[in-house]
């Protein structure tokens, strides 16, 4: 290499088998800095898809289960839970104010022998705005929810990690806590977006029997993507590297994605299980 040459910038095979870190510009690439694992020690074991998909089923029992071992974690799950009860409650209320006026009342209207059913017609209409208004604040709190949690769950990834490895992070500052949540959030957003695309496309399909099985397998596939991307983008993935790792482990991805999108208040604990999973699994590249 030529002094005018930059040092080249280290590869996704450079990357620490055991907890996926990169070696830091300058430093021998193992032991690895973060785990002191030997960044050569271990090849990608061999995988089955039915393996991967039901160590993904297991991604949430596991994760809840790792939480009750160590209650410190619940912080970062409640806290975003939190929140979004209060984002959803807000979005309620909002929307009952700006809809409940619109629902007729009939006051003064006489409608002689079918009166009656004026009587009763007036509150059924209320009702249909409040659950109109409820769904469509949930839809909402759901979409904004990976927005709102990435960077809790940036913290409760990196915990549990902690945890698993038994060393704790380099320290950071507070000047790279926002660059943090920033590239926690902007990983987030990439995400959500991508699937706003994606979903609304296979929805125009969904009044046929395969688009539909197609919108339903789609929901489930970002859904467990979204748990493990809380992990990628935390060490470093780039958008490309984070979509051929979940190729990789089509799976995996399923498999977590399927208890989170039937029960979404799950999501914490998939991101406990995903983040497990990822340390188990040789394949870092």
């Amino acid at each position: 290499m030529t002094a005018t040459q930059a040092p080249a910038s280290p590869s996704a095979s450079a990357r620490c088998w055991r907890c996926g870190e990169l070696p830091a510009p300058g430093h021998p690439p193992q032991p690895c800095a973060r785990c002191g694992a030997a960044t050569t020690g271990q090849p990608p074991g061999a995988r089955t898809f039915a393996r991967d998909a039901l160590r993904g089923l297991q991604g949430c029992l596991r994760g809840a289960a790792f939480v009750s071992a160590h209650p410190r974690l619940w912080t970062w799950i409640l806290v975003p839970l939190l929140v979004n009860a209060v984002l959803g409650a807000a979005l309620i209320l909002l929307g009952w104010r700006l809809l409940a006026p619109l629902a007729p009342d009939f006051a003064g209207q006489d409608w002689g022998w079918l009166d009656g059913l004026r009587v009763v017609l007036v509150p059924a209409l209320r009702v249909l705005v409040l659950v109109t208004v409820v769904l469509a604040s949930l839809a909402l709190t759901l979409m904004a929810a990976g927005l709102v949690n990435a960077p809790f769950f940036d913290v409760l990834s990196e915990k549990v990690e902690s945890t698993v490895l038994r060393r704790e992070p380099p320290p950071r500052g507070p000047a790279a806590l926002l660059p943090d949540a920033l590239a926690a959030l902007r990983a987030a957003l990439l995400l959500t977006l991508r699937e706003a695309v994606f979903l609304s496309l296979l929805f125009l399909l969904s009044f046929t029997l395969v688009g539909a099985l197609l919108f339903a397998v789609a929901g489930v596939w970002f859904a467990g993507f979204a748990l493990v991307d809380i992990t990628l983008a935390r060490k470093r993935y780039g958008a490309r590297e984070r979509l051929a790792w979940a190729r990789r482990h089509r799976a995996l991805i399923l498999g977590l994605g399927l208890p989170v999108a039937v029960i979404p208040p799950l999501q914490p604990f998939g991101v406990v299980g995903a983040t497990l999973a990822f340390l188990v699994d040789e394949d870092k590249a």
